[in-house]
């Protein structure tokens, strides 16, 4: 009886396990499906899980900037596609496209076949 109370425990707390760790790649929650394309200096760049993050200085048409958080996939993926920490770096003046943030929010979702470094 103790041992089907632990095997019991067990497939409970895995079954709710698996269902968090995915919890958090709600992409509908953060993004529209509505194309943008963004220009600027990259200020910074978050090369790690769950997913790669390069910050851009983006200038708006009064002459003010802004700073935008453009998202990419996880660190696997990126190597698949022959991406590395040096393919952007801090300084670089890059053109990215991609979906934007829900409701106005300074996000993009990176097309990685969008990049272009001016």
């Amino acid at each position: 009886m103790k041992m089907l109370f632990w095997l019991l425990a067990f497939s409970c707390f895995s079954a709710l396990g698996s269902s968090l760790a995915r919890g958090h790649h709600a992409y509908a929650a953060n993004y529209v499906d509505e194309l943008g394309t963004i220009e600027g200096v990259v200020v910074e760049v978050f090369w790690g899980n769950p997913h790669v993050h390069y910050y851009l200085e983006v200038a708006r048409g009064d002459g003010a900037t802004e700073i935008w958080d453009v998202e990419s996939a996880n660190l696997g993926v990126m190597a698949r596609s022959a991406w590395t920490i040096e393919t952007i770096e801090v300084g670089d003046r890059i053109q990215v496209s991609g979906d934007l943030g829900r409701e106005g929010r300074r996000k993009l979702s990176l097309d990685r076949d969008s990049l272009e470094i001016l």
